[in-house]
């Protein structure tokens, strides 16, 4: 297996390598002197091993027979893992994150595309580590695995297979015959919609860097930004909206926006878990804006439907940006907060949480189930799109939803241990398994990570991980049927 996997992990380490250049030139267009040095070890880091396992591999020719399906989750989950500890050496370096365990929470936060910090003055951290940052997150935001197998080769590896093992959501379409065209056609609108956005931002008077920053991770819905105030620091209805707007697109299967040249919007859009993603991102605003000005003090409606707006649409695409402090605002908004942060945004999106077919699809179930209580007849049909989901499928969707749950608590658990409240500890767990950012409490939107120790700072940086490849692809590597060898 080692011999199959070695030419991949060295071009990946090449690719990582090469993506540091690109904030070590931004250190040096800022003057940045200590950032040069730190990014400068990061680069050779990744460089080196990857050119050494290259050069191995070419003198000794492997097989090039797929990996099976069980090793490439074991192939994304060492990646993701790797990227992070390796791109976690400039914070280290430069000492703006001297922990080393806080600097990898850092990365996988980033790649992860999670967005909780442990920095607790954000504003002091040089351009060139912020840009760093928002990099990491817009690379993890489609899959920094598939952002390489799109344009460069496989080394043996089924694209299809790592596809499933990285991608969002339960199912990872093919918009084409190969997956590398599939990869390529999702990067190329990916890339769309961050210029779109960088060109908006800047025309609502956001500089160059912040643009691009707020960009990648709003695009990536990470929600790392370069202000302590977070999107509220440009006092802008145009800049909090344009976010808001992209935010509910980042959030949207991006699959659908390949329908519309051949089918138009409204046939393109016609998918029912689209409909319900909108419908319930409306009534959830509704609900919030209504709340905040009843119960929130709020005296302008344009205001608490601006907050209200941009809340329901960070927290349910998972990017965890802010404009106010909400963990201020009444029970009622909180409770709807914690619901969106369960739930997420759409499937083959780039949000994180337990994705809104799998909620449709067990609501309908529900509504099976009653139909069957009431009438005392068998409805066999849960339909999504007007097909029929197999027994199979909607097995795999109920399981999922429940082991996610279950971690949660689990890790609620866990992390208690450092003695911070209940609440802190549970949205702490529950931000970090659905890649939110901010939770409430010690870990709200004007608070970070920070006061946890080494022991939880490393289990939460895993549990961002493990939510972001939906958990199976990297809690399979605990179980003992994997490490069997007689195993198919």
């Amino acid at each position: 297996m080692l011999k199959r996997i070695s030419g991949f992990f060295g071009i990946f380490l090449v690719f990582l390598g090469i993506m540091m250049i690109i904030p070590l030139i931004v250190a040096l267009i800022y003057g940045e002197h200590s950032c040069v040095r730190a990014f400068l070890y990061g680069i050779s880091v990744a460089l080196i091993p990857g050119i050494i396992i290259l050069l191995i591999r070419n003198k000794n020719a492997i097989s090039e027979e797929r990996l099976k399906l069980r090793y490439s989750y074991f192939v994304v989950s060492l990646a993701w893992l790797i990227a992070s500890s390796i791109s976690a050496i400039p914070f280290v370096i430069q000492g703006c994150i001297p922990n080393y365990i806080d600097a990898f929470f850092e990365m996988c936060s980033g790649y992860s595309t999670t967005g909780a910090t442990i920095l607790q003055n954000v504003e002091v951290v040089p351009k060139s580590l912020l840009f760093w940052r928002a990099q990491t997150q817009w690379l993890g935001g489609m899959g920094i695995i598939v952002f390489v197998m799109a344009f460069l080769p496989n080394f043996g590896i089924n694209a299809q297979n790592i596809a499933n093992a990285e991608t969002p959501g339960p199912i990872a379409t093919k918009l084409t015959s190969r997956f590398s065209g599939t990869a390529k056609k999702l990067y190329e609108l990916y890339i769309f919609f961050t210029i779109l956005m960088t060109v908006l931002l800047m025309l609502g008077g956001v500089s160059l860097f912040d643009s691009i920053t707020h960009t990648f991770a709003t695009m990536a819905t990470g929600g790392f930004g370069g202000y302590a105030d977070s999107i509220a620091h440009f006092h802008s209805n145009y800049v909090t909206w344009v976010v808001t707007i992209f935010m509910f697109i980042a959030g949207t299967n991006f699959n659908l926006f390949y329908g519309i040249r051949p089918l138009g919007i409204r046939k393109a859009f016609d998918d029912d878990e689209f409909i319900f993603y909108r419908r319930y991102v409306a009534i959830a605003t509704v609900l919030v804006t209504a709340d905040l000005m009843i119960r929130g003090g709020y005296h302008s409606l344009w205001r608490a439907l601006t907050d209200g707006a941009f809340q329901v649409s960070t927290i349910v695409s998972t990017t965890g940006f802010a404009t106010c402090d909400f963990d201020l605002w009444p029970a009622f908004c909180k409770i709807i907060l914690i619901f969106l942060m369960f739930t997420g945004a759409c499937s083959s999106s780039t949000a994180g949480g337990i994705k809104i077919v799998r909620v449709l699809s067990v609501f309908r179930m529900i509504k099976r189930d009653v139909k069957v209580r009431i009438h005392g007849q068998i409805f066999n049909d849960v339909r999504l799109n007007g097909q029929k989901l197999e027994a199979k499928d909607l097995r795999l969707m109920v399981t999922f939803t429940c082991f996610f749950i279950i971690m949660v608590f689990g890790i609620t658990a866990v992390i208690a241990v450092d003695g911070f409240d209940p609440l802190t500890n549970f949205t702490a767990s529950l931000s970090c398994m659905s890649n939110v950012g901010p939770g409430l409490a010690g870990v709200g939107p004007t608070r970070n990570f920070s006061g946890y120790s080494n022991f939880s700072t490393f289990v939460l940086a895993l549990t961002m991980i493990a939510g972001r490849l939906e958990l199976n692809t990297f809690m399979i590597l605990f179980s003992r049927h994997f490490w069997d060898s007689n195993m198919a």
